[in-house]
């Protein structure tokens, strides 16, 4: 159940430092991990807290539970939701606590044996309550599985409080049911650069683009060509997340849902569409040569001017030190380019979200989290709070903010969820590297479908019998 593959994932935005993902370097990978802590039992205890007079404002929020018998759930996973010492306390996590009495007890894994751990405690009957639903990898896999049980029972998805969130929790429907509750999204991979780079050659803004409705394919291709000039060793774009992230601004994952089943889409033509623009781009030698520098990538580019775009998650802005990129006043950042050819502006998405354990012995403590992480979304104080240590922590510009806010509005209009990563390792591996091809070797995407479509139709028609 372990898969290979970790879509980089943003949690919510105070979560987001504790959870900082760093990129592992390989041939053609596309591997984010979470930083992870010593496999133990024991609880952490929150270190940090709010203010008194953020506490107070907090408390007298109106919640839609009664005070919990049982306030404590817990939390499976690599990184705790409590705070290490010095960091910045969730907003959520202080109403948990004081409206519903609540507590998270974390139990600590690592990030590559976390399914494994929870097998073992569901079989011994020491359940988790609650698993992150932040890697996308646990849904449609942990319903085939049983590992995880529906939410329905204890959510209210179709009430006021969730349907912000409805187009996207639908998502993640089997059989009528729920299997992952989330709470906010980001765009998943964001195109981050340097506004002195961009006035220094005489480009479009794409923040200015994206506001005038022009942030597409056509407008991107045509900066990464006045700006890309391999002889003095300038390049248009690196990292590891690109491939996956445009072709999802198509609104077709290359694997999906549909109708209760897992599908894949290798011959839809938005498909074929995103495969040539970025068989394209190779052919105009636009990304940054990896294979030339030993599979590394060189964000420090972005500030020194010699990379035009580096696509990343939106976790890689959520460090103390963002010096790679510039300086702060002209770090910027931008979500995925338009698809011409989709009726909207789709984004990659990422969730800040959880999933209920098979075998959870507080249910209700979930759900109870689960709608203060819901009422914290709009609630003038606590958004107020979030605003200001982000400033404080990060030392975010106002531009920064706004563009995070403009981002998260258009992932939640448009999410789209890429399902490869979560049925299984030989799904995973059979689309994962060779989607990217085109990009990275120049190879046409009618040679790598043909090579891959019957084995991954065999994969899924296997996967689907399970679900059944």
């Amino acid at each position: 159940m372990n898969n290979k593959r970790l879509v980089s994932s943003t949690l919510a935005l105070i979560t987001l430092l504790s959870t900082a993902s760093c990129a592992q370097s390989g041939e053609r990978s596309e591997t984010t991990q979470p930083a992870l802590t010593a496999a133990s039992t024991t609880t952490t205890t929150a270190a940090a807290t709010l203010a008194e007079e953020d506490k107070q404002a907090l408390a007298e929020v109106e919640t839609t539970f009664d005070k919990l018998e049982n306030g404590t759930i817990k939390f499976l996973s690599s990184w705790d939701i409590n705070p290490a010492d010095g960091k910045p306390k969730q907003v959520s996590l202080e109403m948990f606590e004081t409206n519903y009495g609540g507590k998270i007890e974390y139990v600590p894994c690592t990030w590559e044996t976390r399914y494994e751990a929870l097998g073992k405690m569901i079989a011994a009957g020491d359940s988790p309550d609650m698993f992150s639903a932040g890697d996308l990898d646990c849904f449609p896999q942990g319903a085939a599985s049983k590992m995880f049980l529906p939410l329905d029972d204890y959510v209210d998805f179709d009430s006021e409080l969730w349907a912000p969130m409805k187009e996207v929790n639908d998502q993640f429907v089997f059989q009528g049911k729920h299997y992952v509750g989330a709470t906010s999204t980001d765009a998943g991979v964001v195109m981050i650069y340097n506004q002195k780079t961009i006035e220094e050659n005489g480009l479009a803004d794409p923040a200015e683009l994206l506001e005038e409705g022009n942030w597409n394919w056509d407008t991107f291709y045509d900066m990464m060509i006045g700006f890309c000039d391999r002889t003095n060793e300038k390049f248009a774009i690196d990292g590891w997340w690109f491939e996956g992230a445009i072709s999802l601004t198509t609104g077709v994952p290359y694997v999906g849902m549909k109708d209760g089943k897992v599908v894949q889409n290798l011959d839809d033509p938005m498909i074929e569409h995103v495969q040539r623009f970025m068989l394209n781009m190779k052919k105009q030698d636009l990304p940054f040569p990896k294979s030339e520098y030993g599979w590394q990538i060189h964000p420090e580019n972005i500030g020194n001017g010699k990379t035009l775009f580096y696509p990343c998650g939106i976790w890689a802005l959520y460090v103390t030190d963002l010096s790679d990129f510039g300086e702060m006043e002209d770090i910027r950042f931008v979500p995925m380019p338009a698809c011409p050819y989709a009726d909207k502006h789709y984004l990659p998405t990422a969730i800040n979200g959880f999933t209920l354990c098979s075998g959870a012995k507080n249910p209700e403590g979930v759900a109870a989290y689960l709608d203060c992480l819901m009422i914290c979304r709009e609630n003038e104080v606590a958004t107020k709070i979030e605003k200001d240590q982000i400033f404080e922590d990060y030392q975010w510009t106002d531009t920064m903010y706004d563009m995070l806010l403009k981002t998260r509005e258009m992932t939640e209009q448009a999410p789209v969820i890429e399902f490869y990563t979560a049925v299984n390792d030989t799904v995973n591996d059979l689309v994962n590297n060779p989607m990217k091809e085109t990009y990275n070797a120049g190879i046409s995407w009618t040679e790598t479908k043909e090579s891959i479509k019957m084995a991954l139709q065999a994969e899924l028609d296997s996967f689907n019998t399970k679900l059944d």
